[in-house]
């Protein structure tokens, strides 16, 4: 079991004290055991989450066996890759580790003649990239090097005037008029190759600053990448123009991601469960309020009936509990008053275990009511009746005002249903003057 004292660590007060409200028969430790047991299940159910995500994450699907029928090995598709597979070969008693190389399928002659039209088709329609003509190009290219579901690799033969990088980017920069310029799309099946040549009209442009420094940074990291070539080490441009060139590796890590989410997962799980506690008593103070005027008006009754005060207390105890058996459902007035008929059993002072009652719920109403009884112990006043039916007049005030506030409640639930079925009316009528124009 859980306590504070093996815990080391406390409940603030205020935490017990708002899930008193909601738990009556329980005490402060109880309170306190019930907090800690209900946090730590959920931050176990969310780490245990984690974790088998993690693994899910880390760990790669388990093989099966990859022969079928002793003697059969699935080949990848024709977009696939070759593989290769450690097999142990038994000839006889003589036994063997050897590793197969098992080549991916190949296109037939048809298939070839079908697969390398899509691609030419496909090459044709998107090489152009973001621009819009061929006669008016300004925009990196898209030099396509595969396409999906299609085994046939695409490479590039560019022109001679560097005007097309290999990576489909332009260099405008030299240009002072319009350029007709061709490249060449090459199409290869492993032995077997098709050109298509391609023709577009590159247009000049004013670079910005920005730009043109970074083409000089180009530069220079193409000057010292060919400068270096036999060295092991690549050297990037340290300095241009003067300013110095700093360089960061981007790295994604999302195991960290991961940890990091779940870490804050974890750490809003006590203010969410603070935040349901608050919304909890909320809810009960709106039904303390609710139950109240029926409440005053049982009360006024059992004692007009000549019931003592502890009499009436216990007949409204009893009626609950009949009601509970039935199967009706628990409110957190009766709830109290059946902790304050335990304490009557048990021996309290009558007035004391109607001071508690009314410090417990905390609310004015129900405070003054109890100090009401407990006066009526302490002087013997005769005019109990007289002060509860008085009471018992102002919470029928009370019983329309909060019939009033809860119909408020429900028009402001469904003014947005009724809005937005006021757009859809007027969308209809918009619709419909639109198609008779």
């Amino acid at each position: 079991m859980l306590s504070k004292y093996k815990l080391q660590i406390q409940v603030k007060n205020s935490k017990i004290e708002d899930m008193k409200k909601l738990y009556t028969s329980f005490d402060s430790d109880d309170i306190e055991k019930l907090y800690f047991c209900r946090l730590f299940s959920i931050v176990a159910i969310a780490i245990s989450f984690i974790l088998l995500f993690l693994i899910t994450f880390i760990l790669t699907y388990s093989e099966s066996s990859i022969l079928k029928n002793n003697y059969y090995i699935e080949r990848e598709q024709p977009c696939g890759q070759d593989k290769e597979e450690d097999l142990n070969v038994s000839i006889g008693k003589d036994k063997k580790d050897i590793i197969i190389n098992i080549p991916a399928k190949r296109y037939s002659s048809e298939e070839y003649r079908i697969k390398l039209s899509e691609a030419m088709k496909y090459v044709k329609d998107n090489y152009l990239g973001k621009n819009k003509s061929s006669e008016e190009v300004s925009q990196s290219l898209n030099l396509i090097s595969h396409i999906p579901d299609n085994a046939i690799e695409i490479s590039w033969e560019c022109d001679t005037e560097n005007i097309v990088d290999s990576d489909g980017s332009l260099e405008r920069s030299q240009l002072k008029e319009p350029k007709v310029v061709q490249i060449t799309a090459v199409f290869s099946y492993f032995e077997i190759q098709k050109k298509l040549p391609l023709e577009f009209m590159v247009l000049p442009v004013e670079k910005s600053q920005s730009e043109m420094l970074w083409d000089k940074w180009k530069n220079v990291y193409t000057e010292l990448s060919e400068s270096t070539i036999d060295k092991d080490f690549l050297q990037l441009p340290s300095v241009i123009e003067g300013k110095e060139v700093s360089y960061k590796y981007q790295e994604s890590n999302y195991i960290l991601v991961i940890i990091a989410l779940g870490i804050l997962v974890i750490a809003f799980i006590p203010l969410i469960l603070d935040s349901r506690t608050k919304e909890k008593i909320k809810q009960r103070e709106q039904e303390l309020h609710i139950d109240y005027p029926e409440f005053v008006e049982k009360f006024v009754l059992l004692i007009s009936a000549g019931l003592n005060c502890k009499g009436a207390w216990y007949r409204m105890a009893e009626e609950y509990k009949r009601k509970l058996k039935n199967g009706g459902k628990k409110r957190y007035l009766y709830e109290e008053m059946l902790l304050t008929e335990r304490q009557l059993e048990n021996g309290m002072n009558e007035g004391k275990a109607y001071e508690l009652f009314g410090k417990r719920i905390g609310l004015l109403k129900y405070m003054k009511f109890s100090t009401v009884l407990m006066q009526n112990l302490k002087k013997g006043s005769a005019d109990l009746l007289n002060i509860l039916e008085y009471e018992a007049a102002d919470v029928l005030k009370e019983r329309r005002e909060n019939a009033k506030i809860l119909g408020e409640q429900a028009g402001t639930k469904l003014l947005m249903p009724m809005m937005l079925m006021m757009v859809e009316v007027f969308a209809i009528i918009i619709i419909a003057a639109f198609q008779n124009m």
